[in-house]
């Protein structure tokens, strides 16, 4: 029997918010509060969710199901790891990941759900994203470790949309009143100013093994070697297992570059971004970023630039301080999804 004053709000209240389809479930604390005409402040309701359901607010899942293949390397990678400690293994990997940005998703207001902890509760609907301003994605690769947060590597950039609206110039008609030198010149000038076309480094969001090859891997390469000269130790390197990695077949450019390096590599089990530090980083960064404005794609890297620096290393460091509890909580979850309140 509890002791002290009654609970302003009913247990039953609390459990029937908890349903997937009450109308309320995603909605935000004080709009509960609201709803229900409850004599307490958003805070507390969010107190009582917290201390007599062990319930938080977490944002709504939109990832797929992890087949039974990889829950099993997933096993296997917690059980390989469990014992090994932040300052003997975790501080001397350097974990990279590429990462997506839009303008228009972040430009609108995450969703959240009432949740326990470590269920898998998944919803289908999700409200439409703002239909207006600037709608590009930048594509950027990166790499954090327990001492260092590398420099983040832009590619494939779209073009700029004010760019693209720009009108461009007709093919000029040959005017009766001039020569075919004086005609040929003309055409000349136009072709000279059409917009430049850059390189091409792979369609959509996808990186090539050949550009990895060489814009990416290398930077990874030159950071570690920088990290090991100045800590006198030996670091390796975990990349997420992507095609443009290398780490599916023996013979391509990626794999013989590391080898020429002399890295050593963790493996990463696919589906699994819940066991690479650097996800938590990107969480804060589009966090920090969210319902920002931009108008041009230079504003918008401008702006990615800018809450990546501020980033601090404790950050980092507290998130990679996740790694041992992780691969313990692999080995009695069956190799499901991990969530805690960092990532």
């Amino acid at each position: 029997m509890r002791l002290g004053p009654k609970y302003h709000v009913a247990t039953s209240i609390l459990d029937d918010l908890l349903r997937k389809d009450h109308p309320l479930n995603t909605k935000p604390y004080s709009t509960q509060v609201k709803e229900l005409h409850l004599p307490i402040k958003a805070r507390t309701l969010q107190h009582n969710f917290a201390v007599r359901k062990g319930v938080r607010r977490y944002k709504k899942s939109r990832i797929q199901a992890i087949s039974q293949k990889n829950r099993v390397n997933r096993v296997k990678y917690g059980e390989e790891h469990q014992d090994k400690t932040i300052y003997r293994f975790w501080k001397y990997i350097y974990f990279t990941d590429e990462a997506h940005f839009n303008s228009r998703d972040l430009a609108s207001k995450d969703e959240y759900i009432l949740r326990q902890p470590d269920s898998q509760m998944r919803l289908s609907n999700f409200n439409e994203a703002l239909q207006t301003g600037l709608n590009i994605t930048l594509h950027v690769a990166a790499g954090i470790c327990y001492d260092h947060k590398g420099e983040i590597i832009f590619y494939n950039d779209p073009e700029d949309p004010g760019e693209a609206r720009q009108r461009r110039a007709p093919h000029p008609r040959k005017s009766k009143f001039e020569t075919e030198e004086q005609y040929r010149f003309r055409v000349e000038d136009w072709r000279a100013s059409l917009p430049h076309i850059s390189e091409v480094k792979g369609g959509g969001n996808s990186m090539t093994q050949k550009y990895y090859a060489e814009q990416v891997l290398p930077k990874h390469i030159e950071t570690i070697k920088r990290l090991e000269e100045r800590h006198r130790h030996r670091y390796m390197l975990q990349e997420d297992n992507d095609g443009s990695h290398g780490t599916r077949s023996l013979q391509n450019p990626c794999r013989r570059l590391k080898i020429n390096a002399n890295l050593e590599l963790l493996l990463h089990p696919a589906q699994s971004p819940d066991l690479n530090p650097i996800e938590g980083i990107w969480e804060i960064v589009k966090e920090r970023l969210r319902g920002g404005t931009w108008h041009t794609l230079k504003e918008f890297k401008e702006a990615i630039l800018r809450e990546w620096r501020h980033v601090s290393q404790k950050e980092v460091r507290r998130r990679i301080r996740e790694m041992p509890w992780r691969c313990r909580k692999l080995c009695i979850n069956n190799g499901d999804r991990i969530r805690s309140n960092l990532w």
